[in-house]
């Protein structure tokens, strides 16, 4: 335990010291992917002991961009997208007493765009740390599908259209202007983010 601490106060103490990089004008952009959406996790609790059907999701897959009016604090704009499916077979009687299978599709999707507010309580040459909060507008879709005759696809918008965020971000930048971004919060983007950064 001892052989931690001391590597740990020298990561600590590089994080804080050093001049402050992103500035006030700095554009950043960040691309990330993200984990832990919450239509991805029930929708794969629903499909979990059943072999016949099949779970596909993609995201949260995102893009943000900051813009600092300040050495601590910058406004910025989150875009994300989000959707999960259920793909399955059913066997039903149709009109003539026969047996049919057909296959069947239950999916959702959420494209979010929001305005971000960002404190940075860290920021320096290489360490940028900051708390966030997002809020604007996403707009969710239900869909079923069916190959079954006659069978009419209902689609439906979400009732409450937001998008919103609340969460602690980092960057670490290996060179002056890439580096890699880490989230961590609730709302778009997952409980969980990370990807490429790039400062302007």
């Amino acid at each position: 335990m001892k052989k931690l601490i001391l590597p740990l106060l020298v990561v600590i103490a590089t994080m804080i010291s050093g001049k402050s990089q992103a500035q006030e004008g700095t554009i950043i952009v960040d691309g990330y992917y993200g984990y832990g959406s919450l239509y991805n996790a029930i929708f794969k609790a629903l499909v979990s002991n059943d072999a016949s059907s099949t779970f596909k999701g993609i995201g949260p897959l995102g893009v943000r961009g900051e813009y600092m009016i300040s050495d601590k604090v910058g406004f910025g704009l989150d875009i994300a997208y989000t959707s999960s499916s259920i793909e399955y077979s059913e066997t039903n009687l149709d009109m003539n007493l026969n047996f049919v299978t057909y296959d069947a599709t239950l999916k959702t999707a959420k494209l979010g765009t929001m305005v971000t507010f960002n404190y940075h309580f860290v920021n320096n040459d290489k360490f940028d740390s900051y708390f966030v909060f997002g809020l604007g507008y996403g707009n969710r879709t239900f869909k079923a599908e069916s190959d079954y005759a006659g069978y009419v696809s209902p689609e439906y918008n979400s009732t409450f259209p937001v998008a919103s965020r609340l969460g602690v971000g980092m960057r670490y930048f290996f060179t002056e202007k890439i580096g890699l971004n880490l989230g961590l919060g609730l709302g778009q983007g997952g409980l969980l983010n990370a990807g490429v950064s790039a400062r302007f």
